[in-house]
């Protein structure tokens, strides 16, 4: 099965087009593209999304090798040919979301021209400034970004993640850390306390990418 990066090549070769000519037309350096091509580099969902525009295909089909523009060919084919848009969900009701993977009329707001062949992942719209970090700081989210979470993979030390603390209404967004042993929720914004996981408290999914603002 072809790999992302063999598939960017074969569609640079069909529309002839060289890396200098993609880079001008993605506004990245050729450096950038060459990273991209030896997948020395692997790019952001937003720029999978450029890079179907500027190529003239599919995103799905280009990130992941799917088809989002037919039918399956047969009952038994895997809904994963399928496109999944994915569902903003409004930052109290993701405990419920994730017991039920509620999908359908309730959800009233959809990421657009998003595909992933996880149906079960979600979006979240940041809200207010403690994970914004301070100028000069490589990562920062702020408020309004899209961010995608997999309810299912592990937290680890560093991870971006969202999580339920004890008695509260809504879920919160911070850094996931662990110092001589214990868990803490970090905020980028130093202007907010770190807060210590105790048993209570639940992690509802790890950030795996952020699309910025979309609206």
């Amino acid at each position: 099965m072809q790999n992302w990066s063999t598939r960017l090549k074969d569609r640079m070769k069909a529309l002839k087009m060289t890396q200098e000519i993609l880079a001008s037309k993605m506004g990245v350096t050729r450096g950038a593209i060459t990273h991209y091509l030896s997948e020395r580099r692997t790019p952001s969902l937003l720029q999978f999304k450029k890079l179907s525009a500027v190529l003239k295909t599919d995103p799905a089909w280009l990130q992941y090798g799917l088809s989002t523009t037919r039918e399956p060919k047969s009952k038994n084919e895997t809904s994963a040919t399928k496109r999944y848009p994915l569902p903003v969900l409004p930052w109290n009701s993701i405990a419920d979301f994730i017991d039920t993977r509620k999908r359908g009329a309730e959800i009233e707001e959809w990421v657009p021209h998003f595909f992933t062949d996880q149906p079960h992942w979600y979006a979240l719209r940041v809200t207010g400034d403690a994970m914004k970090a301070p100028s000069g700081n490589s990562k920062s989210f702020h408020e309004g970004d899209l961010i995608i979470v997999d309810p299912d993979k592990t937290a680890a030390h560093g991870s971006y993640v969202v999580a339920m603390l004890p008695r509260a209404k809504e879920a919160t967004f911070k850094q996931y850390v662990v110092d001589g042993g214990v868990g803490y929720l970090k905020p980028l914004n130093p202007q907010y306390p770190m807060v210590q996981i105790n048993d209570a408290t639940h992690v509802c999914g790890v950030i795996v990418e952020c699309l910025g603002t979309i609206r």
